[in-house]
C-alpha cells in the first residue's frame, strides 16, 4: 500500500515528481551541451593556432629567401609571428643558394583545454610548412624583429 504525505492530493504529488524529473533531465542535457560548447571552443582555438603556425612558417620562409639571413634570424621571425607558442622550427636546406627552394616547417603540440576532450586526445601535433625560392644574396641581412 502506497501512502501519501498528508495534505497532498494525488494530482499534486504527481506534479511534484514531474518537476523533479524535469530538473534531472535538464541537468543531464546541460552537462552534455556544455561539453559540446567547450569542444567547439577547443576546435576554434586549434584552428586559430594552426593559422598562426601557417603565418609563422610563411614569415620564416620570407626571411629565408634572403640567403644572408642566418637560421637564428629565421627562427626569430617565426617566434615573432607566433608569440607565446615557442614552436619547433625546421629549416632545410642548411645552406641556401640562389634559385633553390628553402623549406620552413613549424610544429606545435596543442593541448586541449576541455577535460573530456583532453582525455581522448591529450595532445595534437599541429604543423605548417612553407616553401619559397631563394631570390638572391644581399650583402646585409634582413632585419629581424628580435634584434
Amino acid at each position: 500500500m502506497v501512502t501519501r504525505p498528508r495534505g497532498l492530493s494525488a494530482a499534486n504529488q504527481l506534479h511534484a515528481f514531474s518537476r523533479g524529473q524535469s530538473l534531472l533531465e535538464f541537468a543531464l542535457v546541460l552537462s552534455v551541451l556544455m561539453l559540446l560548447v567547450m569542444g567547439l571552443f577547443d576546435l576554434g582555438y586549434a584552428v586559430f593556432i594552426n593559422n598562426m603556425l601557417s603565418e609563422a612558417a610563411r614569415e620564416g620562409a620570407r626571411a629565408g629567401i634572403i640567403s644572408a639571413n642566418s637560421d637564428a634570424a629565421i627562427r626569430c621571425r617565426v617566434d615573432a609571428a607566433a608569440p607565446g607558442l615557442n614552436p619547433q622550427v625546421t629549416i632545410a636546406p642548411a645552406t641556401r643558394t640562389f634559385n633553390n627552394p628553402i623549406t620552413v616547417t613549424v610544429t606545435y603540440l596543442y593541448h586541449p583545454m576541455t577535460p573530456i576532450v583532453g582525455n581522448i586526445a591529450s595532445s595534437l601535433p599541429l604543423s605548417s610548412t612553407s616553401v619559397m625560392i631563394v631570390e638572391g644574396a644581399q650583402s646585409s641581412p634582413m632585419p629581424a624583429p628580435c634584434n
